[in-house]
Parts: C-alpha cells; structure tokens; sequence
C-alpha cells in the first residue's frame, strides 16, 4: 500500500468556482448542520481565542480563533435527503480565523481571512486545506437567512440592516433566501458611501428595493425582519425601536442594549453553551448582568429546525436570534463547496508527503 498522501487545496477563486458564493446551496448546507444539531449528531468544542485584553478588545484590537468540529448524518439519511438538505457529512474539520480590525484601512486587506481544514474520515488526515473566508461569511448570512425562515413572519415585507460590508451582503442574501416575501431593505452604515455602494450593486441580485437611510433607528423602526451586522464596540439598538411581530437577528456581539431584550417575546441562540463560553453575545451579558432570567433563553434554533421545539406561535411576537456562530455550519458548508470541487475537477493537488518515515533519517544536530 503506497505512503503518499495529497491533499486537495482550494483557493478563493476555486471555492467562488464550487460554488461558494450560491446562498441557495449555503442554506441547504447551515440548515442541515442546525438539524444535526437539533439531533446531537455532532462534536463541538468550546472554540479557543487568543485575545490582547478582554472580550469587547476583539472590535478594536482583533482576535484568533480555532473552530473544530465533526458532524455527523448517517443516521438520518432519509430524513435529511426528504428535507433536501444534502446528506450526511460524518466527517471532523477546523476552521482558523484571525482577525485585525485595522487591515482594511491600514493594509488594503480584509479584516478577516480563514482556512479550513476537512480530514478524511478513516484515517484522520487532512483532505482537504481551503480558503475559509467565503466560507465563514456565506455561512454566518445563511444562518440568519434559516432563523428567519423558522421564526419570521412569513409574510414579513421590510428588512432593517445596519451594517453595509461584507457581512451585511450576505445578510441580505440570507433572509431574501429565508422569507422570500421580503420587498424592502432599508440599511444604514456609518459609511455612507459603503451603504450607497452596497445598494447599487446589492439591489438587482437580492432583487429588493434598497433604501439608503441615515440613522440605524430608521433602519429599524418599522422592519419587520431586522439584522445588525457591525463591529460596534458599544451598544445602541434600543427596545423602544421594535415594532410587534419583529425578527431580529443580532450577529454581532455589542449592537444591541441588553436592556432591551426584555421585551423579547422569544430569545433563541445557536448554542448556549458556546454563548456563554465565548462570554461576549448580549444574550449571555443580559443574563449575567441580570437584565433577564437564564429561562428567557427559550433554546436552540436546532431544536426548532429537527421539530424538539417550537418557533413562533403568534404574529405579534417579538423573536430574538443571537448566535455566536457554530464550527458545524463552518464545517457544513465547507464540505459542500469541497464535494462540488472534487465532482468538478477544481483545486489543486499538494503532496503532503511521499514517505513518512523518510524525515527520520534526515535529523541531525
């Protein structure tokens, strides 16, 4: 039996080839990685972070972070294939993503880059290295996209956004894709000229009218679905903004007053336990600070999705969704753009090694 060993290796570009940037396949993808979730069919460590300070320091001076994870689905073939939600995973991988909030400016670089590593899953070794930013960004706009879908109103017309970079794009894309209903989308950015950018190249693929607006409060106010995507270092979303019957998915950490979520009808989380472990959401800060009882934390959104839970059970119920973001959606979609990439010859072959053993005869003083 041969000793060699390569690995598949994906850029961006081959990853935008795979199909990486189609938020249909991206959904597909998060969703089956919550309903896995929902049946525990999943290994999930609380994710380590190398951070200079404290948690509000990752907004200003950066962070790393290391993701790994197995999921599995063997077990509910049948279910996940009826679902159309793609088939099983069953494999381990990793996602490493560091982070300096001074690239853009300072550099011309983006402020996050990821790789993600997916092992084979009988012998464990790497199968595949590939560019995590995608990735991790389709990933953390699709899982908003599937809690509106499970927690929205269905009929939901206009979509608040704060925060017009590359996470507000694919938050837009997300919760077009998860209520399809929506016509609107009014977004504010402390740029302007991003927000003005973002709705003249955003408004024909998101196929919604887009309103620049100047303020986050009329961004919010009178949206029936709403999304805050920034790295604000401070809270400013306050309870008087939300009208009844609001979604709000807050996918950042300091956006929202945690005062404000007393008057959530329903709070639900991707995972409380890597909430509180991370220690930075608002959802965890309201009920360390006492702002709200722990049992106002109605579940996760797995349990929603795999039928353990129930989501919304009235229009005018106010629904928070705030996830700290999960290494299984990473892992999820990940694997997706990976089995593209073999079925269609993207990538490229790097030898890990030739003999194994062949190093040891190499050591010297």
């Amino acid at each position: 039996m041969s000793k060699k060993w390569e690995f598949l290796y994906l850029s961006q570009e081959d990853c935008i080839a795979a199909g990486g940037t189609d938020m249909g396949g991206a959904m597909q993808a998060v969703e089956r990685s919550f309903f896995l979730h929902g049946k525990g069919d999943f290994i999930q460590p609380g994710k380590p972070v190398i951070r200079w300070g404290g948690p509000e320091t990752e907004e200003t001076t950066g962070r790393i972070m290391s993701m790994p994870s197995w999921l599995g689905g063997s077990s509910y073939k049948e279910e996940l294939e009826k679902r159309n939600l793609i088939g099983p995973v069953d494999t381990a991988g990793i996602k490493f993503i560091p982070a300096r909030p001074w690239n853009p400016e300072k550099y011309g670089l983006p402020r996050a880059s990821a790789l993600i590593i997916i092992v084979d899953p009988e012998t464990l070794i790497p199968a595949c290295v590939m560019d995590g930013a995608i990735v991790s960004a389709m990933r953390t706009g699709a899982a908003a996209g599937v809690a509106a879908k499970y927690l929205a109103n269905p009929d939901a017309k206009v979509f608040g956004l704060v925060g017009a970079s590359v996470q507000g794009r694919t938050q837009l894309m997300g919760m077009k894709k998860g209520v399809p209903s929506l016509e609107i989308c009014r977004v504010y950015d402390i740029n302007n000229k991003t927000a003005n950018q973002f709705a003249k190249e955003m408004s024909a693929c998101s196929q919604m009218k887009i309103e620049v607006v100047d303020r986050s409060e009329r961004a919010i106010r009178e949206a029936d679905v709403v999304s805050t995507a920034t790295i604000a270092s401070a809270p400013y979303v306050q309870a008087d903004w939300y009208k009844e019957g609001v979604f709000h998915a807050e996918s950042s950490f300091w956006d929202t007053h945690p005062e404000a979520l007393q008057v959530m009808d329903l709070i639900f989380v991707d995972d409380w336990y890597q909430v509180k472990h991370h220690g930075v959401d608002v959802s965890w800060r309201a009920v360390r600070d006492g702002v709200i009882e722990e049992s106002r934390i109605i579940g996760n959104l797995g349990e929603v999705v795999a039928g353990k839970k129930r989501g919304r059970t009235e229009r005018k119920q106010r629904i928070l969704f705030n996830p700290i973001g999960l290494a299984i959606h990473d892992l999820s979609e990940a694997h997706r753009v990976y089995q593209n990439a073999l079925q269609m010859g993207i990538g490229r072959k790097i030898r890990l090694f030739k003999n194994p053993e062949a190093w040891l005869k190499k050591i010297h003083l």
